[in-house]
């Protein structure tokens, strides 16, 4: 039986298990250094308490106990890759394989060449650090409940989809708390900041000015242009020599992929991640595929796709195809991935969606999204119920 080895278990590494275990001819090891599989898409409401813990992660040992015996899952931290003995080494020992999906995913990417960035700003790409976070943006909740009167800033730095939503509903629950806090809510102020000249860059005008005039609304304050130069304790200073107070900081601008494990002689671009051919094996691997965020991969016009959830799971089902292709003897086919739409939560009930050639938003782009969200978790707690109940 053909041994089939899964690095990562974010979106595109629970979608390739999905693809490959439907071959009873294999047998599927996920691996993973945490036992959760996190939610990242949903992080904005986890920050700003109108999610729990539940509603973003999923045990992954339950969940693949769900597929039955040719699935399973291992607790462990890659370390390094032996491809010409096709092993994987980790901090639990070594694992081998026949054929390798990496789908490691990306960490927030702290740039260097801002001085004090990494140690005074939150990211979002680990559960423990939107944890943090989230305590931070209650403990300011808490303060203006006893009749605390020190404004509070929180600037959220980056107003990529993450930033945009992250600030979006941290706002709109400001305003809910109104009625607890009185005017004291007023000194809970969010400011979002980024170097490019808009929010949201590169995306469809639509989505810009929707969540333009929706932040305005909610009451944050929006910063293009900005570049920070410097991070202190307490305040920031930005390159033309003004600068901002702050209570605490949240960065959401940019990734570096989790490749730290894959030896050097693998091609990787200026953000870490993994160079792929067209079929999403590493350029000089016949049987090591890169699939999501810890790889570049390109649309058909030769265009880096951006590292969201639909891209790594259209990746990791091509990649997973592409597989199947080579146990059957046959050639491997080219992805040509694309954008179907996207999703913007802009706090409470209320969003923003281009899909296909559909634009809108408010409460219906705000269902759109929640459907989304609840077809992925259904099927991932069915999983979960369907190993119970072989427990039981």
């Amino acid at each position: 039986m053909k041994q089939i080895v899964v690095a990562g278990a974010g979106y595109g590494g629970l979608r390739a298990v999905e693809k490959l275990s439907k071959r009873s001819d294999i047998h599927i090891t996920l691996i993973d250094e945490n036992r959760y599989h996190y939610m990242q898409t949903e992080v904005y409401g986890y920050i700003a308490g109108t999610k729990d813990i539940d509603e973003i992660t999923i045990d992954l040992e339950s969940w693949c106990e769900g597929f039955g015996h040719n699935v399973s899952f291992e607790m462990a931290k890659i370390t390094h890759i032996d491809h010409e003995h096709n092993r994987l080494s980790t901090d639990k020992g070594e694992i081998a394989y026949d054929t390798l999906m990496i789908a490691t995913g990306a960490h927030t990417r702290f740039p260097t060449f801002i001085e004090g960035l990494r140690q005074h700003a939150f990211g979002v790409k680990k559960l423990e650090r939107a944890f943090e976070f989230r305590h931070r943006f209650e403990q300011c909740v808490k303060q203006k409940l006893e009749g605390d009167n020190t404004p509070i800033d929180i600037l959220v730095a980056g107003a990529g989809l993450s930033g945009v939503e992250v600030a979006a509903e941290m706002a709109y629950m400001l305003e809910r708390y109104r009625h607890a806090l009185g005017k004291n809510v007023e000194r809970i102020r969010i400011t979002l900041i980024d170097a490019c000249d808009t929010i949201l860059p590169g995306l469809d005008p639509f989505l810009i000015q929707s969540a333009q005039k929706r932040l305005q609304k909610l009451g944050v304050m929006v910063k293009t242009g900005a570049f920070i130069e410097k991070v202190e304790a307490d305040r920031v200073t930005f390159r033309n020599g003004t600068t901002q107070s702050y209570t605490f900081m949240i960065f959401t601008g940019g990734i570096a992929a989790n490749s730290g494990f894959v030896p050097e002689i693998f091609e990787r671009n200026q953000f870490d991640q993994l160079k792929v051919e067209d079929d999403l094996r590493l350029v000089g691997a016949d049987n090591i595929y890169a699939i999501g965020d810890v790889a570049e991969i390109v649309d058909k016009r030769g265009e880096p796709l951006p590292p969201t959830a639909q891209v790594a799971e259209k990746s990791a089902e091509h990649a997973a195809e592409n597989i199947f292709r080579q146990l059957d003897g046959g050639p491997t086919a080219p992805f040509h991935g694309e954008i179907d739409g996207l999703f913007i939560a802009l706090g409470g009930r209320y969003g923003a969606a281009e899909l296909f050639f559909l634009r809108f938003k408010g409460m219906s782009a705000y269902y759109a999204k929640r459907l989304v969200t609840y077809i992925y978790t259904l099927g991932l707690n069915l999983r979960v119920n369907a190993a119970y109940k072989t427990r039981h």
